[in-house]
């Protein structure tokens, strides 16, 4: 903070300068800057250029520019006392010189910067061969923008090039630092402020959130990530006649193009796009130094039925628009809005439309403009340079490393340049959203995601013989001190499934099973599916509306409980209840051998249904999804497969009988002759799941995230592969699961699993492979007898990254919903 006397030339920020001077808080040690070099060939007078430039800074004033804190103000003064001069770097001993010269640049630009102490304009000459020069400039937003770096570039050059002809230079009219203050607080205070204003207010009403190719934020980093390629002649040329055809510009042209492909990319039809503009709509400014430049929003609607040639027109009428109002700072357009400005620092992919002209003359030599940043890259920019002289339109795409890594940028630009082709190919009245984004080659893999060879589809009560013939001595099920061998529970259930029969049960008959998570529940299930019939699990904890609504619209024939629920259950329907010494005595008189056909009251076949589910009614009424016997056995095996279960196996059972996570802990014990390990019904998570776990050896558990979140992974020893699955598993979850500390050589390192399928598919779709701590968290690929593919609102594949709506097809799908013929046709729509 200055304590003694202001000195008399200081003055007071723009609100440009106070947006720089914030926005620099929130990036902290990110330096707001703007970086670029000239390329020469030839021989350069240092000295010269040197001294050119210190002119020109005096002159511009920006280049000696000094920030002074005055009893808690910000004011600005030109102080060239402490010019540096020009630094110069011989970079030719180096190995590669030119690749070192690019690394200090790098750098320096991204080097932190101290605003009231450290010199806020630097230059330099990097030599990389004797005739091969980088001349360097880089200056903090602050004291200049990229108008205004450009325009002090070109008048050191014009002042060099003068002096080695030996002439003097036309002199140049520019704005002191206080007059362009001046002038900003006039406009501020004027009836065209208030008009922007009202325009602005109009136009940003119910501006969406940004769109994104990434689909996230994250923290900016200090060097963004480049794609680049200039047009073919045959684009270029066709963008030329396309704005000449419309009356309109290279620039209009492509804004629109852009929101077009944003907008099959991201499925938005609201596209926003931050535009960077000058705001020196006078001469005298656009001759000036200074920090004056603003960004404001373009938004276009890019509906379904949008035609090329109306989008152009829109985006025309967007442009004369936004730059007629170009002065009304971003700031207080986000004031306005009531948006958090620390949170979005742009209103979507920013287009730069960068200076057309590249070429620099430094007496007889052309030098060549390159750009290294004109500023803190929080998702995408996309540069534009004209064509100009004989070269073509240049598009680069500069981006966030943190949301994009080299081959998905690379993908993306090259992805524009083939959607701009089509763009400007087609006729203006087709509509944007009937252009593909995809070649044939990537439609074609595009639609062959599939999981592996399907297998042989079986009923469920044919798996669970399966198992139980397996090792009829080996634990089924463990529950506290209570244990079920195979041969028990098999044959305990066929008794108990000979008494349903014989009360009228069969195939596509539904029985209902109220019983929390126990040995019983295990048994009613397995008795059921023997019979043919479907079986409805029901939470008896669950609300009484709920599960009169459940057993009313699946017109269960019968339900299953035991004694302690069914006083509680809703009539009229009749319940067996198990536990009573009269049907235990009934059950020992029937037979315990395998039951067939011949004891069905009706065949059962793979396309019967096999169970009965209802959704959670979070979009209103729960509705039932009859899943079929045909893609169990492909579960089975996937569960086998992917997880490496065996008949050594101790499975963990958690869900809540009513989720189809249930089905799933059914199959990943009976599926491979495992142990069951039940947890009680009060058991949910935490330490007391943890203890479980741990208590009883369980191998092989799928939780939902919500629930690992409580649990401590340390101890878990024999705890060796966790799914998760129900929820949206974060990334901190997957560090802390997958990362196993115990190194003893006697237990297995911990796999760590991300599954996902809705009700509608036989409980699971995908599934990813073992996941690595601090690594993406995806859902994986398809499991076999599955086919996955993400399509747009027309169902229509979209490219690897687009945000989309997964479709799933195959034996997995379940029939439908039940007894809801027309929902069913609208949500299983024809592949």
């Amino acid at each position: 903070m200055c304590s003694g006397a202001l000195p008399s030339e200081a003055c007071r920020l723009s609100a440009a300068q106070k947006g720089i001077w914030f926005a620099q808080q929130l990036a902290g040690e990110l330096p707001i800057t703007i970086a670029q070099y000239v390329e020469v060939f030839g021989e350069l007078d240092i000295d010269l250029l040197e001294a050119t430039s210190r002119v020109a800074a005096r002159e511009f004033g920006s280049g000696f520019l000094r920030l002074v804190d005055h009893d808690g103000e910000l004011y600005q003064l030109v102080d060239d006392s402490s010019d540096s001069g020009v630094r110069r770097i011989d970079f030719r001993a180096e190995d590669d010189p030119s690749v070192v010269a690019q690394q200090w640049m790098r750098s320096e630009f991204s080097t932190p910067i101290d605003l009231l102490h450290d010199a806020l304009a630097v230059s330099a000459i990097l030599r990389v061969d004797d005739r091969h020069y980088y001349w360097y400039s880089r200056v903090h937003h602050i004291a200049l923008d990229g108008y205004g770096a450009m325009t002090l570039m070109q008048r050191i050059a014009e002042l060099y090039t003068a002096a080695v002809a030996g002439v003097e230079a036309p002199p140049l009219r520019v704005l002191d630092l206080a007059q362009i203050v001046e002038i900003d607080a006039a406009y501020r205070n004027s009836d065209r402020f208030e008009a922007d204003r009202r325009y602005w207010a109009e136009r940003t009403s119910g501006l969406p959130e940004p769109a994104s190719l990434a689909g996230r934020s994250a923290p900016v980093e200090a060097h963004p990530r480049v794609a680049s390629a200039a047009l073919s002649h045959d684009v270029a040329s066709l963008l030329d006649s396309v704005a000449t055809k419309h009356n309109s510009s290279a620039a209009t042209v492509l804004v629109a193009a852009l929101a077009g492909f944003l907008c099959r990319m991201t499925g938005r039809s609201d596209i926003v796009l931050s535009l960077p503009v000058s705001a020196r709509t006078t001469a005298p400014l656009r001759r000036s130094g200074g920090m004056v430049a603003n960004v404001v929003p373009l938004q276009l609607d890019v509906g379904a039925d949008v035609t090329i040639g109306t989008l152009i027109h829109s985006a025309q009428l967007e442009l004369t628009g936004a730059l007629r109002r170009q002065r009304y700072r971003r700031e207080d357009i986000c004031r306005d809005l009531g948006t958090d400005i620390s949170r979005n620092r742009s209103f979507g992919p920013t287009l730069n439309i960068m200076p057309a002209d590249r070429e620099i003359r430094l007496g007889p030599h052309l030098g060549r403009l390159h750009v290294l940043t004109s500023g803190l890259v929080d998702d995408l920019f996309v540069n534009i340079y004209p064509s100009v002289g004989g070269t073509t339109t240049h598009i680069d795409f500069q981006a966030n490393p943190s949301l994009y890594d080299d081959d998905v940028l690379k993908c993306h630009h090259d992805r524009l340049l083939s959607f701009l082709d089509r763009f400007l190919s087609a006729d203006a009245g087709s509509r944007v959203g009937d252009l593909d984004l995809l070649d044939a080659d990537e439609r074609r893999n595009l639609l062959d995601r599939t999981g592996g060879p399907e297998h042989p589809a079986t009923t469920l009560p044919q798996l669970l013989t399966t198992a139980a013939a397996h090792n009829r001595t080996a634990p089924a099920v463990t529950y506290e001190d209570h244990h079920l061998s195979y041969e028990q529970l098999d044959t305990a259930s066929s008794q108990l499934a000979r008494i349903l029969i014989a009360e009228g049960i069969g195939t596509e008959d539904t029985v209902a099973i109220a019983l929390p998570r126990s040995p019983e529940a295990i048994l009613a299930v397995w008795a059921t599916t023997k019979t043919g019939a479907a079986f409805l699990p029901i939470d008896p904890n669950y609300p009484k509306d709920r599960i009169t609504h459940m057993l009313s619209d699946s017109r269960a024939a019968l339900g299953v409980t035991t004694t302690e629920h069914a006083t509680t259950l809703p009539e009229p329907l009749p319940w067996l209840v198990i536990d009573t010494p009269d049907l235990e005595t009934r059950c020992n008189t029937m037979d315990s051998g395998p039951i067939t056909d011949t004891d069905r009251l009706r065949p059962l076949h793979t396309t019967n249904t096999a169970y009965l589910l209802y959704t959670s009614g979070s979009t209103g009424t729960p509705k039932g999804v009859v899943v079929t016997h045909q893609g169990l056995a492909n579960l089975a095996a996937e569960q086998r497969e992917r997880f490496t279960i065996t008949p050594d196996s101790r499975t963990l059972a958690v869900a809540s009988p009513s989720f189809d996570a249930s089905v799933f802990e059914l199959l990943l014990a009976a599926g491979s002759s495992a142990t069951m390990v039940i947890a009680p019904p009060t058991v949910f998570g935490g330490d007391e799941l943890t203890q479980l776990l741990h208590t009883n050896h369980v191998t092989h558990a799928v939780i939902t995230p919500a629930a690992l979140a409580t649990m401590d992974p340390t101890h878990l020893h024999t705890l060796h592969t966790v799914l998760s699955a129900g929820e949206a598993c974060t990334p901190d979850l997957l560090t802390r699961w997958a990362t196993h500390t115990d190194t003893s050589p006697t237990h297995a390192p911990r796999r760590f699993f991300n599954g996902y399928g809705p009700t509608e598919t036989t409980v699971m779709s995908n599934c990813s492979g073992p996941l690595p701590p601090g690594g993406p968290v995806t859902i994986g690929g398809p499991i076999r007898g599955t086919h996955a593919y993400v399509l747009d609102d027309r169902l229509r594949p979209v490219p690897t990254g687009v945000t989309a709506e997964l479709h799933l097809a195959g034996i997995q799908l379940a029939r439908g919903y039940h007894n809801r013929p027309a929902l069913t046709a609208e949500r299983f729509v024809a592949n």
